[in-house]
């Protein structure tokens, strides 16, 4: 039988809290998750990212996201994970399954029911970072906030949430820079049909799953951040020293990747006279707006 999976994508190191409620196909692959969540959340997918649950990792680092599914990594009702994007700035996410239920009548899935607020704005330093930001955006002065400018995020409203706008590029990833099909709507093996993820349903009532016994009480469930806390593809889980220089080496090789690609912007930049919003679309998905922008006024 074909089922929905509910979830509350919430960011508890932003107060007030961040977070929207999704709904996906209970067989989406993981990596697509991970595009409803840069959609639904408001993120640019310039970054690594990695979800954890149950001493598992999957994304970078960790087991290949497109070859397992929401149902697989959260199975019944009150599962949590975890989810990081972005390892420099470290932004995490708790993930924790609602519901599972039928798909509902004439509904097109993946789609965002709720939500409050804006996430932060990208690289901009993590929760201290957004932290100075906001303060910066009130002042109106200073030079975090000329650099503010710079980057056209001086009119950033923490407040803002737009269900529909959500909604309209989950509907049509294409609008929002996915090439078709996106993520979330790529055929993926499932026994009980072979419908894509992202089909409207066309009938079924929405009906919930059964919580979960009452020895396993929901409220009992593994935290998700400890569940980010202890991401890795080991059990059990490695010593706090090891897994700090395998995050160190990553971060060190993409420190070096970006440096390469910011020589690249700034020759291909002499060389045409592209502009730095021309070059951060060729770039989407390897280099943020703003560190294209920082990039090109870097001097050899």
């Amino acid at each position: 039988m074909e089922t929905v999976h509910q979830l509350r994508v919430s960011m508890p190191d932003i107060e007030p809290v961040v977070w929207r409620r999704i709904h996906v196909y209970s067989h989406t692959p993981l990596s697509g998750l991970h595009a409803v969540i840069q959609v639904a959340m408001g993120w640019d997918d310039a970054h690594l990212y990695e979800f954890g649950a149950r001493w598992e990792s999957y994304g970078h680092n960790g087991r290949e996201p497109s070859a397992y599914t929401v149902a697989q990594m959260l199975p019944e009702v009150g599962s949590g994970a975890g989810y990081v994007y972005d390892f420099g700035d470290h932004w995490v996410h708790h993930i924790t399954v609602e519901k599972i239920h039928r798909p509902a009548a004439n509904t097109h899935y993946p789609r965002c029911s709720a939500g409050r607020r804006a996430c932060p704005p990208e690289d901009c330093g993590g929760p201290l970072g957004y932290e100075r930001t906001l303060r910066a955006i009130r002042a109106r002065k200073g030079p975090r906030y000329r650099e503010l400018r710079e980057w056209g995020l001086h009119k950033y409203n923490p407040a803002h949430f737009d269900r529909d706008e959500i909604n309209r590029g989950l509907a049509d990833p294409k609008s929002i820079g996915y090439p078709e099909p996106a993520p979330w709507q790529r055929e993926v093996l499932d026994l009980s049909s072979r419908r894509y993820p992202g089909a409207p349903a066309t009938g079924g009532q929405p009906v919930d799953h059964p919580q979960a016994e009452p020895e396993e009480d929901p409220g009992e469930s593994e935290p998700a951040v400890e569940v980010v806390n202890g991401l890795t593809t080991e059990s059990p889980p490695p010593s706090i020293t090891d897994a700090v220089d395998s995050v160190l080496d990553a971060l060190d090789k993409v420190d070096k990747a970006r440096a390469l690609l910011g020589v690249a912007l700034r020759a291909e930049q002499a060389k045409t006279g592209a502009s730095a919003n021309e070059l951060a679309e060729r770039v989407r998905g390897a280099m943020s707006r703003p560190l294209v922008l920082k990039a090109l006024r870097h001097t050899d």
